[in-house]
């Protein structure tokens, strides 16, 4: 049977051809469909802007296309960083929320001044301490495995003046609430919160007004960026403690599952575990954080186009088990009820993830309660009114000002 799709330098891109695939996520750029023709040659120069390759379904391109040179495939490493066999671990929450929220509001606070004390010594040239980061990743660790709403609310209600190192925390608590899902042993958790606090350590060593910059890229800003992977690998290797795991969440995160990804192209098995979690949580929370060119997309937004990357970017049954984990309704999202009712998800229930515990902030007629109280909806199935109660959907970011910030959670 013939080869139905080809990889194609965008340096070779002609009118007719059917884009099918990307080097990188869709959410990624400013492409509206997964999959299309190519019909102006502005269609071509955006796609130069944004992507080094795509690929080019033959069936569905149109017209006579002139043969394509032969593109070699990038060198394949020697993947290190896997955690071979291991029986799932059962942990069971042995703090309330409301226990856990007291000691977890500590440790993300030193999370987050070790975070950026390590980016500032980078940026100084001082070079990478690993000993703090792998402690700030160990009492991140030992919290989540406690309770792990508390930390992935204290991630989506504090705000940060930097969304580089805000980025990281978040990723490193989703990652680890994803791992203890699926039942890591705790030493590889504290390998696996390390290597995302670090996976974009890389970027210290570029231009920061490249960082700052709100204009798209072209292909040689592009090249540059993901430079950030092989400083990053650099950095790891240049300082004492480092273990292959951290180093495969670093040097892998950005390959995908049907070999999209960069900078080798792996494909499936071929990245090791950590690396696809990392790449998975890493995608999630850019999808629902502002950036230049796209606005945050609400938690069940996020969910659906994961879910549509199944078995393209990420692994299938990676991204479903992730969904498990996290929720439709994340803790810390804001959304309405069924009732009219607005508030803040608090808690997941682990059996009807649908269901989660709601902070209710505003009633009905959208006015602001001077006692917020707390809906579980798994025991409360019916409103004041005996109808169906349930969350409505999300609430988008910037259309209702609910101050989760000054939230407490003492009704829990």
């Amino acid at each position: 049977m013939a080869v139905r799709t080809e990889r194609v330098e965008t340096g070779e891109l002609q009118l007719g051809m059917y884009v099918s695939e990307l080097d990188r996520a869709w959410i990624e750029t400013p492409f509206p469909l997964q999959g299309f023709h190519i019909k102006t040659h502005q269609d071509i120069e955006q796609l130069r802007a944004w992507c080094q390759y795509v690929y080019v379904d033959r069936q569905l391109s149109t017209g006579k296309l002139d043969p394509l040179p032969a593109v070699a495939a990038p060198a394949r490493p020697r993947v290190r960083g896997g955690i071979g066999k291991f029986t799932p671990v059962k942990y069971e929450i042995s703090q309330t929320l409301k226990q856990e929220v007291v000691s977890a509001t500590l440790y993300h606070r030193e999370v987050t001044r070790a975070v950026v004390h390590l980016l500032n010594d980078l940026r100084a040239e001082k070079g990478l301490n690993l000993r703090v980061a792998r402690k700030a990743a160990a009492v991140m660790v030992h919290s989540i495995l406690r309770n792990p709403d508390a930390m992935v609310w204290l991630a989506r209600i504090k705000d940060c003046d930097s969304y580089g190192y805000a980025h990281s925390i978040r990723a490193s608590i989703l990652a680890t609430v994803f791992g203890r899902h699926i039942g890591l042993p705790q030493e590889v958790l504290e390998n696996l919160a390390t290597g995302v606090l670090l996976m974009d350590v890389g970027k210290t060593r570029l231009a920061r007004s490249m960082l700052a910059s709100t204009e798209l890229f072209g292909p040689a800003e592009h090249a540059v960026m993901r430079e950030h992977v092989n400083h990053g690998v650099e950095l790891l290797q240049h300082c004492g403690g480092v273990n292959d795991q951290m180093l495969a969440v670093v040097q892998y995160h950005h390959e995908r599952h049907d070999g999209s990804g960069y900078p080798f192209g792996l494909k499936g098995g071929e990245i090791p575990l950590l690396a696809r979690i990392a790449g998975i949580v890493d995608t999630y929370d850019a999808m629902t954080s502002d950036r230049p060119w796209a606005p945050a997309r609400t938690a069940t937004e996020a969910v659906s186009e994961l879910y549509e990357l199944r078995d393209s970017g990420f692994q299938s049954a990676l991204v479903e088990q992730f969904i498990q984990a996290v929720g439709v309704y994340p803790t810390g999202t804001a959304v309405e009820l069924s009732n009219g009712e607005k508030g803040i998800v608090v808690a997941q229930n682990a059996t009807r993830r649908l269901r989660p515990q709601v902070m209710v902030i505003r009633d009905a007629c959208g006015n602001t309660l001077e006692r917020p109280h707390i809906v579980d909806l798994m025991s409360v199935q019916r409103d004041a009114e005996d109808r169906p109660l349930a969350v409505a959907g999300c609430i988008r970011a910037g259309s209702e000002k609910l101050d989760l910030v000054n939230l407490q959670i003492n009704a829990v």
